[in-house]
């Protein structure tokens, strides 16, 4: 289970135009939980703090204030323990080309200190379920970016997490790819894992998540599932809440 408790963070950053330092509230006491088995989807604009909430559940920030565990675990106090439950796939981590994705694997699970014929097996089955078995030892420099981010997402849980962190997994995605991408969220959920994922794809939200919490100004509103959310704004699609949250400046 993924338990976040009214946790708060902000920046100081330099105004570009004065030079003058100004503290951002990117969060400003969100709340929620994730079940074994439940697929969160958190969905907000640019800049209303998805990422950084993801970060904060992932150990790699600390929230100001509030409480973020993962099965039991605190991520200020327990963060290695954290960090073994965890899998995280971020829009901002790469590949590296000289690399096929069997000896990436094979060379992640080595900094993880999982036994090397457990990664090959692992590393294999994951590659089949993205249907990247055929350029298992094919050189990463000319993949295209579908199957390079099918490759992260093989890191992200080569260590076989309990709970999974997806920041905008389609992103840049043809509707193939994006489908794998898909049936892959629906087996970790076979799978009983506590997944949360970042995405502006609605449809995708609407097929695959249990519930959703939209981030809008660093609060979170909604946390129901997504028909719920749509009787409680009186909106036919999740897009006219966002722009109804927009108009109201995120009053209710």
């Amino acid at each position: 289970m993924i338990q976040v408790v009214d946790i708060h963070k902000t920046f100081v950053v330099k105004d570009k135009k004065t030079r003058k330092k100004k503290t951002i509230d990117a969060v400003k006491g969100i709340s929620f939980n994730v079940m074994p088995g439940e697929v969160y989807g958190l969905l907000g604009p640019n800049g209303a703090g998805k990422s950084t909430t993801l970060r904060m559940i992932a150990g790699l920030m600390e929230p100001q204030r509030g409480s973020i565990t993962v099965f039991g675990n605190d991520t200020k106090t327990a963060s290695e323990k954290v960090r073994g439950n965890m899998g995280f796939l971020s829009t901002d981590l790469g590949v590296y080309g000289r690399f096929s994705p069997r000896e990436l694997l094979r060379i992640f699970g080595e900094f993880q200190g999982i036994d090397a014929a457990v990664a090959e097996r692992r590393g294999l089955y994951l590659l089949d379920k993205l249907e990247l078995t055929d350029f298992a030892d094919v050189k990463m420099e000319s993949f295209s970016s579908g199957q390079k981010q099918k490759v992260s997402i093989a890191r992200a849980l080569l260590h076989d997490p309990r709970a999974v962190l997806f920041d905008e997994p389609t992103t840049g995605l043809d509707v193939l790819t994006a489908k794998t991408v898909l049936d892959l969220l629906k087996l970790m959920k076979e799978e009983d894992r506590a997944v949360i994922v970042s995405t502006h794809v609605l449809p995708m939200v609407e097929q695959i998540c249990d519930r959703v919490g939209i981030i809008f100004g660093g609060k979170l509103y909604g946390d129901a599932p997504p028909k719920e959310i749509l009787v409680q704004y009186g909106a036919s699609t999740l897009d006219e809440v966002f722009f109804k949250l927009a108009a109201s400046g995120g009053v209710a």
